[in-house]
């Protein structure tokens, strides 16, 4: 059974609580921290080899049957040893969004024991920066991490927020300047696998994780918390972007807006201690300028001028403080008069018989000044260096847009994505499909060369990782998710064609980009059901679904609608492509392509993350055309390990020709879908080894 531990939020403020006949001692709350930004750390007794889910809710008992609808913030977050601290910070790359808590009137805590490792932890470290280096500008962080076993992966967090994904896995870009100045806290976990989940039987995959010794380092800038309101901005349907940053003493400041191409749109410039810009999407001049992903490049210069700066109390939302160290401590009174004020971060989560056993109000609470490396050996953040009567840093600072991962939600977006999966948790045996024929007894299509009544369908541990890894990239480039559908919650009929008799929810039409991840076997025998005109198909296994109705055909999925690029991350997911292209039975309508295999590959967790990447190009690389994309997403996953398989991986996109050299910039309509699939081609590449 799970073990669990609970702590709820009230309006900025702690509640404790436990969770009903699973009091462990393992599982107790030893410190709960707001941060300056009004972000929650939580930190609770743990214990080595470990992993851990962390949930939230915004109400307790929040469900009509009176339970309460927790969400998951991380999953398989691994211990850090005896105490382990996590970070909240919302986050909008998941569907429906987690808001900030500053932004929610009431957050509840529940951290799960969801078991121990299965295979000998990594060794994991941050080469660089040093222990307590202090920082400013953009900095990479390299992580460096090594295993018995040949997968292996590797996450960076600040103050235990997770940080965007590293373009090569060991080196992470940060900007500092997005942060408050002051003590923070970096630290890097790796994940190891005996192997990649991919044909049936490769299982199981045992696991190990590690998390480095934390990094304790101080972020000094003049310009720090430069923030933005959206990655993507559309000044045509009316709206505003605020960009904001502040400084560490009174400077004259300069803003430039720059386009995609690095053309200057906009300059703005003013003085003070700080800048809140409200861009209504005109050039200079009053021009108008297209909708589109702009960048802001914000400088600093140090006058003579007095300065002001804004303290950690306000930004906290209290109404005064005495500001007299870099650090805050949160105390508060009980509200029934019981005591005298305590101390919210040392308070003792005793396990009691009590649901709640400590609350309090906004009224209640006082903040007290402590020392700094109290609440920094946690990871918690301090009120920045302008909270000084002066400054000592440089004169003079530039700083370019966020790395950070977004703070706020994504109204509109250079495109959209999706992406869906089925993890299954446990090995099933299921029956083979049938073929469409029901005279005189109904007959089936064996898969894969065998001519077996059942398929094995494995675990695929990787799942969910694939899926925020790719979210994330998506996201950090401007891109809008339209949905996000995993196992219980995703069947075979919402992603089937509406026509055909089939009546289904087209899914993927939704998007510009979708990604499906799942087991894939080919048909050795012609299948005459609806649509698949008797061509050899490839089938999709649905675990939420049962029979017949539980296999999802090539023939069967909605293309066409909002869709022009489709990843199929399935083994053998265009191995009959010649057989369904012949019988007209590869459906892509108004879709450009489908980028999948011809053969059995693995699942890593980084592939659709890789895809991304490479189509939005970086620092050092320029984009790739989406077909070159998946090619070299492919490669790169699978020279992260060894001894796959043992057999050779090829990666395949069907699709229409003219749709070929599509980058996400730049790409052409098919000419005449509706004489496909006649004039549909493919391009086929080995990937592995």
């Amino acid at each position: 059974m799970n073990k669990l531990k609970q702590v709820g939020l009230f309006f900025g403020i702690i509640i404790a609580s436990l969770g009903q006949g699973f009091c462990q001692t393992n599982l107790q709350f030893t410190t709960v921290t707001q941060t300056a930004e009004q972000a929650i750390q939580l930190s609770w007794a743990s214990t080595n080899g470990e992993v851990y889910g962390v949930q939230y809710a915004n109400a307790l008992a929040g469900n009509p049957d009176g339970s309460t609808a927790w969400q998951t913030l991380y999953d398989n977050y691994p211990s850090q040893g005896t105490n382990t601290f996590v970070g909240d910070f919302g986050n909008f790359d998941v569907q429906p969004a987690i808001p900030h808590p500053k932004n929610s009137p009431m957050r509840f805590y529940q951290i799960v024991d969801e078991g121990a490792d299965t295979a000998a932890a990594p060794f994991v470290t941050i080469a660089s920066p040093a222990s307590g280096g202090v920082l400013s500008g953009q900095i990479t962080v390299l992580v460096v991490s090594t295993s018995s076993l040949p997968v292996l992966s590797t996450t960076l967090y600040v103050d235990g927020q997770q940080m965007n994904e590293s373009d090569d896995g060991s080196n992470y870009v940060i900007n500092t300047c997005e942060w408050l100045n002051g003590p923070h806290t970096l630290f890097a976990v790796a994940t190891a696998r005996s192997g990649m989940s991919g044909p049936s039987g490769s299982y199981p995959i045992y696991t190990g994780h590690a998390v480095s010794s934390y990094i304790p380092v101080t972020f000094s800038n003049l310009i720090s918390e430069v923030a933005f309101s959206q990655p993507f901005f559309e000044p045509s349907l009316g709206e505003t972007q605020e960009v904001t940053a502040s400084f560490a003493a009174s400077c004259d400041w300069t803003l430039q807006i720059q386009d995609q191409n690095s053309n200057v749109v906009r300059n703005a410039s003013g003085s003070g201690t700080s800048v809140t810009f409200d861009w209504d999407g005109t050039g200079d001049g009053e021009t108008n300028i297209a909708d589109g992903v702009y960048y802001y490049v914000v400088s600093a210069l140090t006058n003579s001028g007095s300065f002001f700066g804004s303290s950690m109390v306000s930004r906290a939302g209290l109404s005064s403080a005495s500001v007299v160290d870099d650090a805050l401590q949160w105390w508060a009174t009980p509200s029934d008069g019981s005591g005298a004020a305590i101390p919210l971060a040392l308070f003792p989560f005793i396990d009691t018989n009590n649901f709640v056993i400590f609350q309090a109000s906004r009224s209640d609470v006082q903040p007290q000044r402590i020392q700094s490396q109290r609440i920094s050996s946690f990871g918690a953040m301090s009120a920045d260096s302008s909270d000084s009567s002066s400054y000592g840093g440089p004169s003079a600072q530039a700083t370019t847009a966020p790395t950070r991962p977004v703070t706020a939600p994504v109204k509109n977006a250079a495109g959209t994505y999706g992406v869906a999966f089925f993890s299954w948790s446990s090995s099933q045996t299921v029956a083979i499909p049938k073929n469409g024929i029901t005279y005189p007894l109904p007959g089936v299509c064996h898969l894969d060369g065998y001519t077996s009544s059942g398929i094995i369908t494995g675990p695929i541990p990787e799942a969910p990782a694939f899926e925020l890894n790719f979210v994330r990239t998506m996201s950090k480039n401007g891109w809008k998710i339209m949905y996000e559908r995993d196992d219980s919650i995703l069947h075979a009929n919402d992603m089937r064609r509406s026509d055909k008799g089939y009546g289904g929810g087209e899914l993927f039409t939704t998007a510009n980009i979708g990604l499906f991840l799942d087991h894939g076997d080919y048909g050795t025998d012609p299948d005459y059901s609806p649509g698949s005109s008797g061509s050899k198909q490839t089938y999709f296994r649905c675990s939420s679904d049962s029979g017949d109705n539980g296999w999802l055909r090539m023939c069967q999925i909605g293309f066409g609608g909002n869709l022009k690029w489709m990843g199929i991350l399935a083994c053998n997911s265009l191995n009959t492509y010649s057989s369904m292209v012949n019988a007209g039975a590869i459906p892509l309508k108004t879709t450009h392509m489908v980028c999948g295999a011809s053969t059995i590959v693995a699942v890593g967790e980084d592939l659709g993350a890789l895809w991304a990447k490479k189509m939005f190009g970086g620092v050092f690389s320029s984009p790739e055309t989406v077909v070159n994309a998946w090619f070299d997403a492919g490669r790169t996953q699978y020279s992260y390990g060894a001894n796959l398989s043992g057999s050779t991986y090829i990666f395949r996109v069907a699709g229409y020709p003219e749709c070929m050299n599509d980058t996400l910039k730049n790409n052409t309509a098919p000419y005449s879908p509706s004489s496909a699939p006649g004039n549909l081609t493919q391009i086929s590449q080995q990937v592995y080894p």
